[in-house]
């Protein structure tokens, strides 16, 4: 894309990443006037993804200026974590000295690395705007952090309005800036992706020396970007020199992979910021970095953190392996490892572990191994007895005497014993697949964050693409029409589509008020088909053959489930805290009920029923589930009838013949009696799951958790019979069952056909 100063806040951003506006409860015209033409003003040049990234490749390296000359002066300062909120004015006061204190120091520019709002409303982005000096105005460069998207009904889209598109970048005083985002809407941990990466390199193949700034710390003990490894290997021999981060609310300084990483402290708990200037040391030019803390007086203490160097990377190319060997395992459960380097290599030590992938968007410290050099390599043992069969990923770590290391991992595979889930297929959609995939007699529809749909036709060997078709970004599962014959796919570009279930044609697409982000309900109301969906904030009860809105109810938060309906009421969460039922024909509110004891809005909305699949239970029943409990009421009432304790949010409930499955976001499933909430069985899986919720086959449940960990349980007993890792993917999506074959889906757009034991 050609060199901007970024678009006018009136508009929308690059098509592909701003998206369609939402409607705004402070008024447009404020929020806008709050940002100033500034907020998303250049020091230097943007440079965007748009709609296809690799058409962007091009002009962004065609677009770029000549970097300045070395010596020129350059200072700058980050901050992160901010977590601006109307409802903690002492947050502002804090962010207000923090800026104040930035403003008086005049820098060039100023990084902020994410969570700038608690929740991203456009009450906690005014506030978060308010704070800001009118010098600063202009020179402030944003990421989002999770915060932005975790719980955001606007999709992100006001973020893009306010601040610009993700990801960019621009050149100044020598350096080369890029604002990187991995975020993943209606998700905690980061997930860069194909197309991400291949911008990355693209923009960065022709760059000087270059500073990354993103939300999440990569490397070390961090895992909190599933595919970080693929990041390492992208920028393997590319000019980054820094990256700054935050999220982890602390510092944290780590030489890894050729840069220096400083993740920084929450500007919510305390006035803080780093200064950074670019300098020279013993003639190699760096980037001194300073903590800067301001007290309510006003007065600044200074203490130097690290010094960067912007030269010399070569020397941590020495770390990195040639070449890493994994055998098989041993009768013991060890899996033998080869590590072998460069000659010229310095390491003084290299260690390797089985990547934890169990861990789920957070940090670890690992199960490293010390490896023993040989003139072989470097050799040793890793343990594997407790793995479950299928495609993992070895971490290996080299350091050297100066404390700088490098991460490099692989793949490896343990084969099955005895009968067991074998895949039979693969295939990559483009963007990540995070809703349920629709199957109907046999035909699957998948789609994507990219806006791909297919319809396929499964079979042993392979799948055969019926369709393919393109909508707005799709974050949650398309469903079937009650005949079969269209499908309804919800998008974030504020439609919902109704497309030809045969030949993927879009046949009619209806505007909503916002971004469409939960899961369709289609059922019959009246003898009607009727399918229930919300946007925003409003819950729709929608004709989809006329393809029109029969009534609206205010839901007061956002939902971003899937509603149940018995014909007389419907039912939904909100994030507002609350449990809803509506008169299924008209939309009036019969009742509603608080789900948490929270007071605050962005409690309520944490440990409210805000992305529940809720479901319908025999005798008059319906089950609402938040992060802390999953609760039975009466449908015609509202009131209690029992609860059960557990994380049971995300995982969707499944009603059997033999009792109610129940499975929470730690991994712990237990069948229960629907009438008394008192467990049968509980068995734990030891791995996190969300949204992807259980399928039944002939007595047995199959589970796929967020790791890409698939298990099958016995219904009746809840014994683990079967266990396969179906590789490094995380997996949000609810698979599909065509006869033996299990449809799955993942972050990285993989589709796998498995084949289930007999």
């Amino acid at each position: 894309m050609p060199e901007t100063s970024g678009p006018p806040l009136s508009q929308s951003t690059a098509p592909g990443s701003a998206g369609q506006g939402s409607r705004s409860s402070l008024g447009r015209r404020r929020l806008l006037t709050l940002a100033g033409a500034g907020a998303v003003g250049a020091v230097g040049g943007l440079h965007a993804i748009g709609p296809a990234l690799a058409d962007s490749r091009t002009a962004t390296r065609a677009s770029r200026a000549a970097p300045p000359a070395g010596g020129q002066s350059l200072s700058f300062a980050v901050v992160t974590d901010t977590h601006a909120t109307p409802t903690e004015p002492a947050r502002l006061d804090i962010l207000r000295r923090t800026f104040a204190s930035i403003a008086s120091a005049s820098p060039t520019f100023v990084l902020n690395c994410g969570d700038i709002t608690d929740h991203s409303g456009e009450d906690e982005y005014a506030a978060y705007l308010s704070t800001i000096p009118d010098s600063l105005r202009g020179r402030i460069r944003h990421v989002p952090g999770n915060h932005e998207v975790r719980w955001d009904v606007n999709a992100k889209q006001l973020y893009h309005r306010l601040f610009g598109p993700t990801p960019y970048s621009w050149d100044v005083g020598g350096l080369h800036l890029v604002g990187l985002d991995p975020t993943q809407t209606l998700q905690e941990p980061g997930h860069f992706g194909r197309e991400l990466l291949d911008w990355l390199a693209a923009d960065l193949r022709t760059a000087g020396p270059s500073v990354l700034f993103l939300h999440y710390p990569l490397g070390s003990e961090h895992y909190y970007v599933n595919d970080q490894d693929a990041f390492f290997e992208t920028i393997a021999h590319l000019p980054v020199r820094a990256v700054f981060a935050g999220h982890i609310h602390r510092e944290h300084v780590v030489r890894t992979n050729g840069f220096t990483q400083l993740a920084g402290p929450a500007v919510r708990n305390g006035a803080n910021y780093y200064w950074v200037e670019r300098g020279d040391d013993a003639q190699h030019t760096v980037l001194r970095v300073w903590m800067v803390t301001v007290a309510e007086d006003g007065t600044e203490t200074r203490r130097e953190v690290t010094t960067i160097p912007l030269t010399g990377r070569d020397e941590d190319q020495h770390l990195r392996p040639v070449r890493i060997d994994v055998g098989a395992p041993a009768p013991t459960g060890k899996i033998p490892v080869t590590v072998r380097l460069r000659g010229s290599s310095t390491a003084a030590s290299v260690r390797a572990q089985v990547y934890p992938q169990h861990v789920f968007g957070g940090g670890n410290a690992g199960s490293w191994v010390e490896l023993t050099p040989t003139p072989q390599g470097w050799r040793g043992t890793v343990d594997a007895d407790a793995m479950a069969a299928g495609v993992h990923r070895l971490q290996v770590r080299v350091a050297d005497e100066r404390g700088a290391s490098y991460d490099a991992t692989e793949l490896f595979t343990i084969s099955s014993t005895g009968p067991a889930p074998v895949e039979r297929w693969q295939a990559r959609m483009t963007g990540s697949i995070q809703g349920a995939l629709a199957e109907r007699d046999g035909l699957v529809v998948a789609a994507t964050t990219k806006g791909h749909v297919e319809a396929f036709r499964p079979e042993r060997r392979r799948r055969r693409v019926v369709w393919r078709s393109h909508v707005g970004p799709v974050y949650r599962g398309p469903a079937f029409t009650l005949d079969g014959a269209r499908l309804v796919v919800p998008s974030a570009d504020h439609h919902l589509y109704v497309l030809d279930a045969g030949t993927g044609q879009v046949q009619q697409r209806l505007r909503l008020a916002g971004p469409v982000l939960s899961s369709p309900l289609v059922t019959t109301v009246d003898e009607t088909e009727t399918v229930f969906v919300t946007a925003g904030t409003t819950l729709y009860a929608i004709d989809p053959r006329a393809v029109r809105i029969r009534w609206s109810a205010d839901l007061h938060g956002l939902f971003a489930g899937r509603p149940a309906c018995d014909g007389e009421r419907v039912y939904a969460g909100s994030g507002d805290g609350n449990a809803y039922a509506f008169d299924a024909a008209n939309g009036a509110l019969v009742w509603s009920v608080s789900m948490t004891t929270r007071e605050d809005p962005h409690g309520r909305l944490l440990y409210g029923p805000w992305d529940d699949v809720v479901t319908l239970l025999p005798d008059g029943a319906v089950l609402f589930s938040t992060v802390s409990t999953a609760t039975a009421l009466d449908r015609a009432t509202g009131s209690q009838r029992w609860s059960a304790s557990g994380g049971f949010l995300y995982p969707p409930a499944r009603l059997t013949d033999q009792g109610l499955l129940l499975v929470d976001e730690w991994g712990k499933a237990q069948l229960v009696d629907p009438a008394s909430g008192t467990a049968t069985w509980v068995t734990e899986l030891g791995v996190r799951v969300f949204n992807a919720g259980p399928v039944l086959r002939k007595g047995q449940v199959w589970i796929v958790a967020a790791t890409g960990l698939l298990s099958g349980i016995d219904l009746a007993t809840g014994e683990v019979r079967h266990q396969r890792q179906l590789g490094p993917g995380n997996t949000f999506s609810t698979p599909a069952l065509v006869g033996d074959l299990l449809i799955t889906a993942d972050q990285d757009g993989l589709l796998r056909g498995v084949e289930l034991p007999a």
